[in-house]
């Protein structure tokens, strides 16, 4: 009888232990791809018109997506906050970055595609021609805890930023146009 509720007890155990593991809660949601794409040097002549995409790591909570977690700044900036500071990145011969106030996001609207997992980001004006922009993923590495979530409610864990510069209307130069 002990041999036997010793063997039952192991087997229990061992169960539950790998049923943890399987219930183990998985990381923090990414952005895994972006239109435009995020490339060193940035794309250059994004089609002003053009709508800007993040596709994320998994689904996502589609009510954390909005124009407060997802937006674009005019500008090339290293961190944004709006409406506390930004850092612009250092221009050479300069090796001490520019502190100042975010400007103003894009006006736009935000939807996400849940079988895709991408949101979308539709500016409501035609962007300005040959103009650097910033686009802003939110996370909560940054310390105001406003963040895109994935469906358990999991934030990301840092902020997710590229840059890209527009060319001419009509360019079509990588942008993903207006869906």
């Amino acid at each position: 009888m002990r041999k036997t509720l010793l063997l039952f007890t192991t087997m229990a155990l061992a169960l539950v232990l790998a049923a943890g593991m399987a219930w183990a809660a998985p990381g923090p949601p990414t952005v895994t791809s972006t239109v435009p794409p995020t490339t060193t040097p940035p794309p250059t002549g994004v089609d002003p018109t053009a709508n800007i995409k993040a596709k994320f790591s998994e689904a996502m909570k589609e009510r954390s997506i909005n124009t407060t977690t997802f937006y674009l700044l005019p500008g090339h900036f290293t961190a944004a906050n709006p409406p506390s500071s930004c850092t612009s990145p250092p221009v050479p011969p300069s090796t001490t970055p520019v502190v100042g106030p975010c400007p103003a996001p894009v006006a736009a609207t935000v939807r996400y595609n849940d079988d895709t997992k991408t949101a979308v980001l539709n500016p409501t004006a035609t962007l300005a021609s040959n103009t650097e922009y910033t686009a802003v993923v939110e996370g909560t590495g940054d310390g105001d805890m406003k963040a895109v979530k994935d469906r358990g409610g999991t934030p990301m864990a840092t902020d997710y930023i590229f840059y890209f510069p527009t060319g001419t209307t009509g360019t079509g130069g990588g942008g993903g146009g207006q869906p």
